[in-house]
């Protein structure tokens, strides 16, 4: 399986990781002038032989506002400080809400022992192989047809989990031409290890040559049986299968 090109990352790793850079260095930042001058005043004020330093008078400043330009300083400081590592966090919230533009396109993932199934928009089924459009907003649904798993593209660095009778949210941008590897991340039985597929991202005129081929077999209607059918462009070991309406058949 590829990987993406270097100089590329997902949209989404982009916006996290500048987010966890922001606050790495400014945590670094604090935690150094916080240590350094813990130091120097221990250095300073340290207990040297035949030398007595007398309590410090405070009641002679008590009238007074003391050190406030020092105070307001620091406060300010501060607060310039968290309002900026703030608004690039409230700036981020598109990580947490998933896209819904008339381009998205919306794909059902459902994991089974030991397999992912993708139900496209005409109810198309692909086993073991999810197909997109290279930049292209993508929003997965995804469940599970029996036992808990966790669906996840490590290359795109995302990951969900497949929860039986409950959908979770997924999307993702993929900006690199290639096939990438999907796994189960969650201990989902003897086949857990073998439970994995793959990402193709195609060109955007491919891909639409690649989603009109996706037919429902000859014969099958509203409420007709499913049926299987072989997917040209794909993996060869990746299959094709079909519903009316779009679901696991029962």
């Amino acid at each position: 399986m590829s990987t993406l090109p270097l100089d590329v990352e997902p949209p989404t790793d982009v916006i996290w990781y500048g987010l966890f850079h922001y606050y790495l260095f400014l945590g670094f930042a604090a935690g150094t002038i916080v240590i350094c001058f813990m130091i120097y005043s221990v250095a300073k004020n340290r207990a040297r032989k035949g030398v007595v330093r007398p309590a410090p008078k405070f009641e002679d400043r008590e009238h007074l506002w003391g050190n406030w330009k020092g105070t307001l300083m620091i406060l300010l400081l501060t607060g310039s400080v968290l309002a900026f590592v703030e608004y690039q966090t409230f700036a981020s919230t598109g990580l947490v809400v998933a896209p819904d533009g008339t381009d998205t396109i919306h794909i059902e993932v459902i994991g089974q022992q030991w397999d992912w199934i993708f139900v496209y928009p005409n109810g198309v089924r692909v086993i073991g192989n999810l197909t997109v459009p290279q930049n292209a907003e993508v929003v997965l649904n995804v469940t599970s047809d029996d036992v808990a798993h966790s669906f996840t593209i490590p290359s795109l660095s995302i990951a969900k989990d497949a929860v039986p009778g409950h959908f979770n949210a997924l999307w993702f941008n993929a900006t690199g031409l290639g096939s990438y590897t999907i796994r189960c991340k969650e201990l989902c039985g003897i086949g857990h290890a073998l439970m994995t597929g793959t990402l193709t991202v195609m060109s955007p005129a491919a891909y639409e040559q690649w989603y009109s081929s996706l037919q429902l077999p000859t014969g099958i209607g509203l409420g007709g049986s499913s049926g299987q059918i072989t997917n040209p462009t794909t993996s060869t070991n990746s299959s094709v299968t079909s519903t009316a309406e779009g679901r696991l058949p029962t």
